[in-house]
């Protein structure tokens, strides 16, 4: 699976790409994506039913948050990672 995404950081365009568990592409993106992984290293990431608490950018999905929290106005092309629908019973 892959995906990338374009956005900004401050005033910068930048592109990142993920592959799976890799990171591609501009290498400020990268570095702030991977501190605020590592920022989030024992929370929940991600919606009920798919959050990961550990090593987040091995997963499409959760990777795909935390760039979002990163970048802004970030547009998504490729395998764009989905969230599946929320179990019976959760509380969102």
């Amino acid at each position: 699976m892959r995906f990338e995404a374009a956005g900004k950081i401050r005033t910068h365009e930048v592109n990142i790409a993920w592959q799976d568990g890799s990171l591609t592409g501009n290498g400020t993106a990268i570095r702030m994506v991977i501190a605020e992984a590592a920022n989030l290293e024992g929370e929940l990431v991600g919606p009920v039913g798919q959050q990961t608490e550990t090593q987040h950018l091995r997963s499409a999905l959760s990777a795909m948050l935390i760039i979002d929290r990163v970048l802004t106005t970030a547009v998504y092309t490729g395998e764009v990672p989905e969230a599946g629908s929320v179990p019976p019973g959760a509380v969102i």
